[in-house]
């Protein structure tokens, strides 16, 4: 793996993403490889749980500046391609059998907040910044639409789609988002005592557990996938999505409420 660091102790799987000079910004390579170390997690009868953090500064700020820059110019049918196997990797990740256990700090921005809400417990460093950005750029949050409302408030998710609002670790933990917040000693300590008691428990029973509760689940995935797809690869070749992501790209930002969207500023 080029972009990702896997080490096991104790039959708990740590998978870290390994690109600290990009604040772990992900793209194709990346997504492949978090496809399929989880896919290989979900069929290791060995393992107990797995640990998904990040290396550097930050858990992951989204999409890779490069990949959004040449994104811009896919077509409808590339976008749709591109947006399918972003699917499938949070898919892989909410779907794998053992517990996921989110160790997050930094920024969880966009598609890295969107890894945040397909682990399974989540602990998160008090100056842990959060943002569903998308919206800012023309775009919407299509593809962790999903996944983020089946795991925090409705009415959260609501305000944070909606706004673009950056907001901090407590509301993240207010809203459902995650499920502890500290300073890093103790988001490590919960992490442990949390990843005890799994190890500490019955390993088949976990897993049934954990399939019981997809089971629950107050999505319809077989319609929401496509629509989903749909969605984003749509966005982001209309007249929005293409003067957001020129925006974003040019270090601007979009000035939506001028009459005729107006001209980009300087951020």
């Amino acid at each position: 793996m080029n972009h990702l660091k896997l080490s096991t102790s104790q039959n708990v799987l740590t998978i870290c993403l390994n690109r600290p000079e990009k604040r772990n910004a992900f793209f194709p390579e990346m997504i492949a490889e978090l496809t399929k170390a989880f896919h290989e997690a979900g069929r290791d009868k060995k393992l107990r749980a797995a640990v998904l953090t990040g290396a550097g500064s930050s858990f992951c700020s989204g999409g890779d500046l490069e990949w959004m820059r040449s994104m811009a110019h896919f077509t409808l049918k590339q976008n749709t391609k591109d947006a399918e196997a972003l699917f499938a990797m949070f898919w892989t990740i909410y779907q794998c059998p053992i517990p996921v256990l989110g160790r997050v700090f930094g920024h969880c921005f966009g598609g890295g907040a969107g890894l945040v809400a397909v682990c399974d417990v989540v602990a998160a460093e008090a100056k842990t910044q959060f943002s569903f950005s998308e919206v800012k750029w023309g775009l919407v949050p299509a593809v962790i639409s999903p996944f983020v409302f089946e795991r925090a408030a409705p009415s959260r998710v609501a305000e944070w789609f909606m706004s673009a609002k950056v907001f901090q670790a407590p509301e993240a933990q207010s809203g459902g988002l995650v499920n502890f917040v500290g300073d890093l000693n103790e988001v490590d300590t919960y992490l442990d005592q949390t990843l005890s008691s799994i190890i500490g428990s019955a390993p088949q029973a976990v897993r049934e557990t954990k399939r019981l509760l997809r089971s629950y689940s107050k999505v319809s995935w077989k319609t929401v996938r496509a629509r989903v797809i749909k969605t984003i690869a749509t966005a982001r070749v209309g007249e929005e999505g293409q003067r957001g992501l020129s925006a974003f790209l040019n270090k601007e930002t979009p000035r939506w409420s001028d009459p005729g969207y107006g001209a980009p500023t300087k951020i």
